[in-house]
This record gives structure tokens, C-alpha cells and sequence, in this order.
């Protein structure tokens, strides 16, 4: 899959925020004891103590993704 679009990143509460692209969710971030990230389809997961950690590992493979899916 070739992706045209960065990531927006939109906060949907106080502990939970969702990466979109395309008018579409590809990954949650949820906030606990850590930040829990879960991408749409299952594939990429992480916990972190930081959210901008947790940001930039979907933020990584979504453009390893793109460039991968455009080969």
C-alpha cells in the first residue's frame, strides 16, 4: 500500500489519541500505567513511557510502509 498523506494525530480524550491518514484511523494510542499503541490492522504494537515515543514508532513504520508499498 502506497500512502499520499502524513499522519495527523487528533487527541481524543485526556488518555487516548488516534493517528489518521486519509480520513482513516491507523493506529490508537491509549494511555495506563504506559502508552499503549495498536495499530488498525494489529500489526504494529508498543508500549512506552513517553507519548512522542510511542508517535514516533508508528510515525517510523508507516514510513518505512510507504516506501516499502511503492517498490
Amino acid at each position: 500500500m502506497v500512502h499520499h498523506h502524513s499522519l495527523t494525530w487528533r487527541q481524543e480524550s485526556d488518555s487516548s489519541w488516534s493517528a489518521v491518514a486519509d480520513d482513516h484511523v491507523v493506529a490508537r494510542i491509549s494511555f495506563g500505567r504506559q502508552y499503549e499503541l495498536v495499530s488498525a490492522d494489529g500489526a504494529i504494537r508498543g508500549s512506552h513511557s513517553a507519548l512522542g515515543s510511542a508517535q514516533a514508532q508508528l510515525e517510523a513504520w508507516y514510513q518505512w510502509e510507504s516506501s516499502v508499498g511503492g517498490s
